[in-house]
């Protein structure tokens, strides 16, 4: 099972960076900016892909998923290539100069490829060592709500061929007839995860669980410091140090992306934060005044997949996006030198920044009221839990989450980076460089505070008005913190070699100062790492990283959704049973995952909803199916449906999310049935787990 995980993790790196960076190239952007924004292109191309085919209402085979987003990325190579050496030819009779602008290239600060290497190879080590290191096995996975739909969703995607945001269920085009609800109209729902993880999980042949986990796994590894690292280096251009010590902080809070793959688990969520500072960037560099048109064409070409990526990937990113950036475009605003002139008179900036501002609050307040009031978004509010001493204690200790009813003890607060983050804050200040930064962060850090403490309506209108989630909007603050972290590192670093220069001037040498650097990022790590604080969710104070391995082995481990028995018992179903084969089931037994982790039809594959939107036929089998013999109706419904099996796992009162659900007589139809039940037989038996075959049709 490692094998295919890390497989998986090899064939997802190609997804991603390879039709993006070849895309890129095409506009003769540097590959070290180039690397790190691919999967923001990939994932356009993809998501658009698999739109397009399922509008066509035509199955986007495997082939055709790979091949298309590859070819368009090639075609634009070949075709800028082209265009170039024609130019080119064109050129060789004009001076030297015109020839030299005809080749220009993007015009981007330097970003070597030995510090991208550097972000890759400290991803790949925290991840291993806080994430992977916590599954009992590559296909392990959290017991919760969200991820029935992550992969149940992911396996009808595989099983109809289709791979959409707006055409998506539970059940494969072939299942319908069994879906358990009265069919609603249909709705957008970020499936950028389940959509990857399905193109893989073919790709390599293996589970989509293990697919899932590994898809996980480059997220946090590789999409995030490498993102990250583009964002850092535009917002503190030719800050070496920044720079540098960026790789050490981008995977140090706890609150992102770690907590975030166990709290839900909120997979896609988790997936698009991590993608989403590449997009920040390339909006910066395309809002630059100087940027050249041919750059600009380009930029906003990207910009433009970026932002179908984001959408499709997780919708909310777009807002968190807008709230981050909000602050960059106002400094930009206030410090353009452009002249504006309204009814003959010239415009100062401060006017040009009110006008903007007010233009974006009236834009925001009109979306808010069409997108939230029509229940498109924020359809589940998150109450308060918090006072404001507290909460402002928690958001100032980075930890934001505090005290939650739900989900606390996966955090606890970060004096060190807390002291780091501080500095980087004082430096923007000082340095008058990347002061917009340091706004954006202290918005949304005290947006953190404000939603856990107070239950104002606002508070969805501020936050972005997707979640007022706690674990979400901290993930934004995260964010916009890890620069600044950067920053205020690489400044200590460079302090300290200061001193140590004022000692003994024979030390203003190259090796000094790395070993110095190297010296002070190993205090910040094991300070990060040993430093306990309090918290009322454990009996004595705990490192954040330390409860969040508590937590990530509990949840991957201990609280398996599924027991090995079981397991081996699906996995002996699944050979038995024809494909597609479709078995009535007790979802709260563990046999809801079947669909997703053996590909078993089983009917029921959510622990909820079974009321007044329930089809006739569900219930009818649901609590009568015992009587298939000698009810009728109970035998052609089952017919009709086309069931032959009945599954029936361990305990369906197990503890967790899914069994504490659990209602005796819910399913009463099934439950009750027994070897002796008239015109079943007994296909496969171990302890009380059976497999019913139906002989009467």
């Amino acid at each position: 099972m490692w094998f295919e995980f890390w497989f998986a993790v090899l064939a997802l790196c190609a997804l991603l960076y390879l039709p993006g960076t070849l895309f890129l190239k095409a506009s003769r952007m540097p590959i070290s900016w180039a690397l790190p924004t691919a999967p923001l292109v990939s994932c356009g191309l993809i998501f658009i892909t698999g739109e397009v085919f399922s509008a066509l209402h035509i199955p986007a085979y495997l082939p055709f998923m790979l091949g298309i987003p590859l070819f368009v990325a090639g075609i634009a190579y070949i075709a800028a290539r082209i265009s170039l050496k024609k130019r080119g030819t064109k050129s060789s009779t004009n001076s030297t100069a015109n020839n030299s602008a005809n080749n220009t290239v993007f015009a981007c600060d330097p970003l070597d490829w030995k510090i991208l290497l550097m972000y890759v190879a400290v991803g790949v080590v925290t991840t291993t060592l806080l994430y992977v290191t916590s599954l009992s096995n590559a296909g392990s996975f959290v017991q919760g709500w969200d991820i029935t739909r992550h992969l149940d969703v992911t396996q009808a995607m595989i099983d109809s061929q289709r791979y959409s945001s707006i055409s998506y269920d539970f059940y494969s085009t072939s299942d319908t007839a069994i879906i358990p609800w009265q069919p609603g109209p249909l709705g957008f729902y970020p499936c950028g995860w389940n959509i990857l993880t399905a193109l893989v999980t073919q790709l390599i042949h293996t589970d989509v669980t293990i697919a899932g986990n590994a898809l996980n796994f480059v997220g946090a590894a590789i999409l995030l410091p490498l993102s990250m690292t583009t964002f850092i280096a535009k917002t503190f251009p030719r800050n070496r140090s920044a720079l540098l010590a960026g790789a050490f902080v981008t995977g140090a809070f706890a609150v992102f992306p770690w907590a975030l793959l166990i709290y839900g688990p909120i997979y896609p969520n988790t997936l698009a934060f991590c993608t989403m500072p590449s997009i920040f960037w390339v909006f910066m560099q395309m809002t630059r005044s100087k940027t050249p048109k041919h750059e600009l064409v380009w930029l906003v070409v990207t910009f433009l997949l970026g932002g179908i990526s984001l959408t499709v990937l997780h919708a909310s990113t777009i807002f968190s996006s807008i709230i981050i950036l909000l602050p960059w475009c106002l400094a930009r605003i206030g410090q353009s030198k452009r002249h504006v002139t309204l009814f003959g008179k010239q415009l100062n900036p401060r006017t040009l920044v009110s006008v903007f501002f007010a233009a974006i609050v009236l834009i925001w307040v009109v979306l808010y009221f069409a997108v939230v009031k029509r229940g498109v978004a924020l359809n589940f509010w998150w109450n308060s839990y918090s006072d404001p001493l507290n909460a402002l204690i928690h958001a100032i200790g980075l930890d934001y989450i505090g005290e939650s009813y739900a989900g606390g003890e996966l955090v606890s607060m970060q004096p060190a980076l807390t002291l780091v983050v501080f500095i980087g804050i004082v430096w923007t200040f000082t340095n008058k460089r990347g002061r917009w930064l340091s706004v954006s962060f202290f918005y949304v850090s005290l947006l953190c505070a404000f939603i856990i403490t107070f239950d104002f309506p606002v508070k969805g209108l501020l936050s972005g008005f997707w979640y007022t989630d706690p674990f979400r909007i901290a993930a934004s603050a995260a964010l916009t913190a890890m620069p600044l972290a950067a920053v205020g590192l690489g400044t200590l670093a460079c302090a300290a070699f200061d001193q140590l220069c004022r000692i003994d001037t024979l030390l203003k040498r190259p090796f000094w100062k790395y070993a110095v650097g190297a010296s002070v990022v190993t205090v910040f790590v094991l300070s990060n790492c040993l430093i306990a604080m309090p918290s009322s969710k454990h009996a004595r104070p705990t490192n954040a990283f330390a409860a969040y391995k508590a937590g990530a082995e509990a949840s991957y481990g201990d609280k398996e959704p599924l027991t090995d028995r079981e397991r081996d018992f699906l996995r002996r179903v699944e050979n038995i049973i024809p494909r597609g084969a479709r078995v009535a089931n007790i979802p709260y037994d563990g046999s809801l995952w079947a669909y997703a982790t053996n590909n078993v039809h089983v009917i029921w594959r959510f622990p909820t909803g079974y009321d007044g939107s329930e089809r006739p036929a569900s219930a009818i089998l649901r609590k009568r199916l015992k009587y298939i013999a000698s009810d009728e109706e109970v035998r052609n419904t089952a017919k009709e449906l086309d069931i032959h099996y009945i599954l029936i796992l361990e305990n369906p009162k197990s503890p967790g999310v899914i069994g504490d659900n659990y209602k005796l007589g819910t399913f009463r139809g099934i439950s009750e049935i027994n070897d002796e039940t008239p015109g079943l037989e007994t296909v496969l038996s171990e302890g009380n787990m059976r497999l019913y075959k139906i002989t009467l049709y």
